[in-house]
């Protein structure tokens, strides 16, 4: 025998123990699996989110059925044998981290998490997405999950392309998965669970969604061709997501909108001229809101391109002076019998009467609010706090935040057009389940010769 060699005697049963541990793992992963999905369908808490929980369990379950088939073909050679197993093993932490990654963000309904912000923010981000698709009589589909992610911003995930340098670390292991399963997500900025008005930023967030189950995003990208500078061309389509994102804010809750983002993006000259991943440099993006909301007839106190246009430097000049072409062809892409233009809602663009009514209840021990079960009180009610915070700021009566936080969740949470959110269809995840299984499979395989 070769020095160094390595002798295994007979196998003994052995490779029968290794398989039966694999499997062992995983039935039990399939078991909690089974006993969370049971437990969160029963609870009314997940009523309007039925559709998520039986395309989890069809597709969860799929994948698990497929690493229990690579069990099943376990080669009889003992060593290659072991080699297999880990390889189902690779694949089952994978599917357990897919697990966790979505049953930590319904969990937070659940009274240890966060059920009063999430179930106030799923009232709004469903408002802003239905809207597009009422536009076009269509059916729309699965709608967006919120969660709140420990950042100061907001984020989406899933269709559409999420700069890397936003994504939460955690994503990092499942992304292609949770990219491809049916069920939108938006990670809500932790303040929002104390200040609620912050919820506003989930109308862009949105917007990402629906650029991508509208189908817009060839018709935005061709009316950034046709508004700006050939020079500038490869720039504004590279950033269409986001430019698409931020005026789909706008049309769904006005200068508010605009408001939070310019919040966020505030600071020194070096920083409101730098264009950073898919966005540009935050001077434009501003001035792209300002320009919205005067296009749409809105008072902002956000600069137009005209207002910035003093702040800004040699290559931020170009952009700011092809705003006003670039928000009119945006505005005007057809959309059903209208254009993106007839989206926006009156009474958050100006703000009108009834927002400005609501904004004053919002801080009273009982909101005197009624007629909150329509398609848009939701919008109207984001804005309205909006509107309210920022007058009591100004007036320096911060004490009565607290009070303006917990009237807008209270009456936000109950607002809203009655309905569940729309299930994908049953072949559709049955052919889901069987490419994200392959999925799972192959991406063992490779990190196991990686």
């Amino acid at each position: 025998m070769a020095a160094g060699a390595v002798t295994i005697g007979i196998d003994g049963g052995r490779l029968d123990r290794r398989v039966a541990r694999s499997a062992e793992a995983v039935d039990a992963l399939g078991g909690r699996i089974r006993d969370w999905l049971g437990a969160t369908a029963a609870d009314p808490v997940f009523h309007r989110f039925g559709s998520h929980l039986r395309t989890l369990d069809a597709v969860l379950t799929g994948m698990l059925d497929r690493l229990r088939a690579e069990l099943a073909a376990v080669p009889a050679e003992t060593a290659a044998g072991y080699e297999h197993c880990r390889g189902v093993d690779r694949g089952l932490a994978t599917l357990q981290q897919l697990f966790r990654w979505y049953a930590g963000k319904y969990d937070q309904r659940r009274a240890a998490g966060h059920p009063a912000v999430l179930a106030a923010a799923d009232e709004f981000a469903r408002s802003c997405w239905s809207e597009g698709f009422a536009a076009r009589g269509r059916k729309p589909p699965t709608g967006p999950l919120c969660f709140v992610d420990n950042r100061t911003d907001a984020l989406a995930r899933r269709r559409c392309d999420v700069p890397a340098e936003l994504r939460p670390a955690l994503d990092d292991p499942v992304a292609e998965f949770v990219d491809r399963l049916p069920i939108p997500v938006i990670a809500l900025p932790e303040p929002a669970v104390r200040e609620g008005w912050w919820l506003v930023l989930a109308a862009h967030e949105t917007g990402h969604h629906v650029l991508l189950d509208l189908e817009l995003g060839a018709a935005v990208r061709q009316a950034l061709r046709d508004a700006v500078p050939p020079d500038l061309v490869a720039d504004w389509t590279r950033w269409h997501h986001e430019v698409f994102a931020d005026l789909y804010s706008v049309l769904m809750a006005g200068p508010a909108a605009a408001w939070a983002i310019d919040e966020l993006q505030y600071g020194p000259p070096a920083h409101l001229l730098r264009p950073r991943g898919g966005y540009p440099a935050p001077l434009v993006r501003l001035a792209l809101l300002g320009e919205t909301l005067e296009a749409l007839g809105a008072a902002s106190d956000v600069p137009t391109a005209a207002g910035a246009a003093a702040a800004a430097d040699a290559a931020a000049e170009p952009h700011l002076a092809a705003l006003p072409a670039i928000v009119a062809a945006l505005l005007d892409i057809p959309l059903g019998r209208g254009t993106l233009r007839n989206l926006a809602l009156d009474e958050v663009i100006r703000p009108g009467p009834r927002l400005q009514s609501w904004a004053g209840q919002l801080t009273r021990p009982e909101p005197a609010i009624g007629a909150v079960d329509t398609p848009e009180a939701p919008r109207i009610l984001a804005a309205a706090a909006v509107h309210r915070y920022r007058a009591l700021t100004t007036a320096g009566r911060d004490d009565e935040l607290a009070a303006l936080h917990s009237g807008l969740l209270s009456v936000l949470a109950r607002s809203g057009a009655p309905g569940v959110l729309a299930p994908p269809g049953e072949t559709q995840l049955d052919q889901l389940a069987g490419a994200l299984g392959e999925l799972l499979v192959g991406r063992a395989a490779d990190d196991e010769h990686a």
